[in-house]
């Protein structure tokens, strides 16, 4: 796993993985703790683990998710946008 910039935009090399998925309430967050505005219309927001945790600069941070497999809402249309709001470790 790696970080790199190109043309001024950061990306993130990971392993094929799995996520998952847990049960409001979603505060406090290691980045905004009790702040109800820190989740993204849609509500698709990630919590990083150490590879991308970057002592706490990835809050706010935004991903493209490639989904590779899986039948489920939001991943039908291939990929998906999120933002970190949280670690995990």
């Amino acid at each position: 796993m790696g970080v790199f910039v190109f043309l001024g935009v950061k990306y993130a090399l990971g392993d094929v993985g799995t996520a998952t998925s847990y049960d409001p309430p979603y505060t406090p967050t290691r980045c905004n703790g009790n702040q109800a505005d820190q989740f993204p219309s849609g509500n698709l927001f990630i919590s990083v683990s150490e590879g991308l945790w970057d002592n706490g600069a990835a809050c706010g941070r935004r991903y493209r998710l490639k989904c590779l497999s899986g039948s489920r809402k939001p991943c039908r249309d291939g990929t998906i946008d999120v933002r970190v709001v949280d670690y995990c470790s």
